[in-house]
């Protein structure tokens, strides 16, 4: 289900950076886990403890990657279990949360706002409920579009390939079957 992986710890270093309680959320929780990064981590096999940071946060980051066991993961209920002046914010994949049950959560004043840059469908359509949710923000899948961009992706790619290519059963880039990411 969840996790804590690189976007969700770099997203917690900027927070922390402006002073700000970091909680997380993660499939295994280990005592002493995450400490550099979050102040409190929470399982995300747990339905009740997922609730638990969405009624703790004042923002909520979701980041997840796209697999059947994310699918509409952020929902009605933890919409529900959000603060008033509460903001969500999905950079991970569109799929991971359930578009339907945030415009509701935002047309109904639930939540304070949302900033969305992924989609349950992309490209988005002119048909999509989104376009007249109040309090949202939209951005075309590109929150990671820097000025750099393009060549720390390809420096990032070349330190990859030279670290498989040094020592390949040891190589920590490698894609779950299982888990889907």
């Amino acid at each position: 289900h969840g996790g804590f992986g690189d976007i969700a710890q770099t997203t917690a270093r900027i927070c922390r950076a402006f002073g700000m309680q970091v909680l997380a959320l993660r499939r295994r929780v280990h005592a002493g886990t995450d400490k550099a990064e979050a102040d409190m981590t929470f399982s995300a096999d747990d339905p009740e403890a997922r609730l638990e940071l969405f009624r703790r946060s004042d923002y909520v980051v979701c980041s997840l990657p796209g697999s059947p066991t994310t699918h509409h993961f952020c929902g009605a209920a933890e919409f529900a279990a959000m603060r008033r002046s509460a903001v969500f914010i999905s950079v991970g994949r569109g799929s991971c949360v359930d578009e339907a049950a945030l415009c509701e959560t935002l047309h109904s004043g639930g939540i304070a706002g949302a900033a969305l840059d992924v989609f349950e469908t992309e490209p988005l359509p002119d048909s999509a409920a989104v376009w007249d949710a109040p309090n949202l923000l939209l951005s075309p899948h590109n929150a990671d579009m820097t000025a750099n961009y393009l060549l720390d992706t390809c420096e990032a790619f070349a330190e990859k390939l030279a670290a498989f290519r040094a020592a390949p059963a040891e190589f920590r880039g490698t894609v779950s079957l299982v888990h889907g990411y």
